[in-house]
């Protein structure tokens, strides 16, 4: 219990936090509201006024009436416009609060290590940025400010109940112990269901995000009825929860809130009933105590409806700053850069990497790759080759060894040095919206088309840009999905290149592309290169044999090393590599050869 409230009142000083730079509009806000209550609250004694002094007396003075009536008006109209402009106050207030944290956790989320991309769905980090700050913002612009104003409209109607009799408004102040009980009660047994409420959304949405962006396969497996089902299951638990938490709220919420509300109206009745046997009671003083009861039960009442909010806002909230401290960032706090030499080396010494404990991808991995020089990683699928680029690009942080970078080790170059010397080329290039221009010049924040324009024809992307309707200003659709793999890939590459790196680092950059693309790679390689150090992680072998050195990997170590010249003479793995390929290709070949044969006779006949 002590630990819950510790998390709750952590939690409220962290809002609190992101308030603070818009005090200033909460405090207007908050003297608006205050008028507006100090109106409403006038209404009640105007009426017992007229009541007690004009009509039941009968003393029709049409001018002192007309006063009070004009008073009654009057407050009507002071609540109404201070009201507006205190909700448009603070719910724009609110906007800028949830417009801050939105913002900062986006950030933070930008800062992560791939690592926890790989183990956290998409979908739930989606959820985190929209639905759960958007439940903080329902909490922010309606349920703080329903609470704030239940405070001011509690505190004016118990000064109002004192002055006309205040043995009434010490038995009124037994109410509030008994609603805050109600009010806790129904926190405590709907906080579990919102919890379930809100993960079980996050989960929905990965599922979502998974199943959209795998659509081509699951249609191609024809797996429909299998993915259906799963998200059929992540729904009924989502209806679950929700069906508790609606059971929850038709018996807790309004119905004992009016129970209560109901017997003490009934109370003060008794109350003034039994007084009225020995004393005159005035008809506008009861209707004036009727009245501020009344208006006293409202602010349980709307807050009562606002609980919900506030359990799912604290849900999220929780959430939110769970993400906040997670101190997992790729950011390295260093900020001074080291001095690496233009055409630099760069040395792994006994490096050993494991994604999962007890399970090595790397084994005492240990080579050098020259300054200026062309240098090819290659291997069987899971031997480890693209886990080098991951920990030279810091991806992952290796368990033992030391890596060098122009003599300096990797854990000493700050982050943002690291990203600007490095240019990365994946195997599935991302395009992102935008045009072409955007995603070639992704580096820059001030875009430069002459750049961009030399940078794609370095490395043969201009012509097919060019083809493009707009060219250089076209915009592919979501995902680069209108351009085929090897266009993709080649804007990767003049992507790469326009960042003028020190170092290029190609990933499988020619494994899905055709032979006509996979021969513009290799020039814009020799175009790239130019005194730049470039490692290259390569299946296809025709891709790297002009490398002035290749590493031969197999089961996370290095077997064998030379250039292809030397490598095919000895008998290891490069070698039957390389004669595989080679068999592999004059199969595809024999087979194109027999088509166009075959296609040719049937013409013929």
């Amino acid at each position: 219990m002590l630990k819950t409230t510790a998390v709750k009142t952590t939690l409220f000083w962290r809002l609190w936090a992101y308030s603070l730079p818009h005090k200033a509009r909460f405090l207007v806000a908050f003297m608006l509201l205050a008028v507006s209550v100090a109106a409403e609250m006038t209404i009640p004694w105007l009426a017992k006024i007229i009541v007690d002094d004009v009509i039941v007396p009968q003393h029709f003075e049409w001018q002192y009436l007309g006063w009070l009536i004009a008073a009654v008006m009057g407050s009507y109209v002071i609540a109404a416009i201070f009201s507006y402009w205190q909700a448009i106050t603070f719910r724009h207030s609110a906007l800028l609060v949830i417009n801050d944290i939105r913002r900062n956790l986006f950030s933070h989320i930008l800062n992560y290590p791939i690592r926890v991309f790989d183990k956290q769905p998409a979908g739930v980090l989606v959820s985190y940025i929209t639905n759960d700050t958007e439940s903080m913002r329902e909490m922010f612009v309606s349920t703080i400010p329903t609470i704030i104003q239940g405070g001011l409209r509690i505190s004016a109607i118990f000064i109002a109940i004192a002055m006309l009799d205040w043995r009434l408004m010490l038995l009124s102040l037994v109410l509030i112990p008994t609603l805050l009980f109600t009010m806790h009660l129904y926190r405590k047994i709907s906080m579990p269901v919102f919890n379930g409420v809100r993960e079980q959304i996050s989960y929905i949405n990965g599922r979502l995000n998974e199943s959209l962006q795998g659509m081509a396969l699951i249609q191609a497996f024809r797996q429909q009825a299998a993915f259906r089902n799963k998200f059929e299951q992540e729904n009924q638990r989502w209806f679950a929860f929700r069906s508790k938490s609606i059971g929850i709220d038709s018996l807790m919420l309004i119905p004992l809130t009016r129970l209560v509300s109901t017997l003490t109206a009934a109370g003060i009745v008794a109350w003034f009933a039994t007084g009225s046997l020995t004393t005159v009671i005035d008809v506008g003083t009861l209707y004036a105590f009727l009245n501020y009861i009344e208006r006293f039960f409202d602010p349980f009442r709307q807050l009562s409806m606002e609980l919900r909010k506030l359990q799912i806002a604290t849900v999220s909230s929780k959430r939110i700053f769970e993400l906040f401290d997670d101190k997992s960032e790729s950011q390295s706090p260093l900020t001074t850069n080291v001095a690496i030499p233009q055409q630099c080396d760069i040395e792994f010494r006994n490096v050993n990497l494991s994604y999962e404990e007890g399970q090595p991808v790397l084994k005492d991995v240990s080579f050098v790759a020259k300054g200026g020089k062309f240098t090819a990683i290659v291997g069987h699928t899971g031997s480890g080759k693209s886990s080098i680029i991951n920990v030279l690009m810091r991806f992952y942080q290796h368990q033992q060894g030391q890596v060098l970078v122009g003599g300096q080790p990797l854990v000493s170059i700050p982050e943002s040095q690291l990203r600007k010397m490095v240019g990365l080329v994946s195997q599935d290039p991302t395009i992102f919206s935008g045009s072409v221009l955007d995603n070639i010049e992704l580096s820059h924040t001030i875009l430069n088309e002459d750049r961009a324009i030399n940078a794609a024809k370095q490395v043969r992307a201009d012509d097919f840009i060019q083809r493009l309707k707009g060219g250089y200003h076209h915009r592919p659709s979501i995902g680069g999905g209108s351009l085929s793999v090897g266009e993709r890939q080649l804007l990767a590459l003049a992507r790469a290149l326009s960042h003028n790196p020190q170092v290029f680092l190609l990933d499988e950059a020619t494994a899905n592309i055709d032979s006509e693309t996979e021969e513009a790679v290799k020039i814009a390689l020799d175009n790239i290169q130019d005194g730049r150090t470039v490692i290259i992680v390569a299946h296809r072998l025709s891709t790297v044999q002009n490398a002035d050195q290749i590493l031969v990997m197999n089961h996370g170590e290095i077997v064998q090393s030379g250039t292809h010249d030397a490598l095919i003479t000895q008998d290891g793995d490069y070698r039957d590599l390389y004669l595989a390929q080679q068999e592999q290709q004059q199969n595809e070949q024999l087979t194109t050869t027999f088509g166009l044969t075959s296609a040719t006779l049937s013409s013929t006949l």
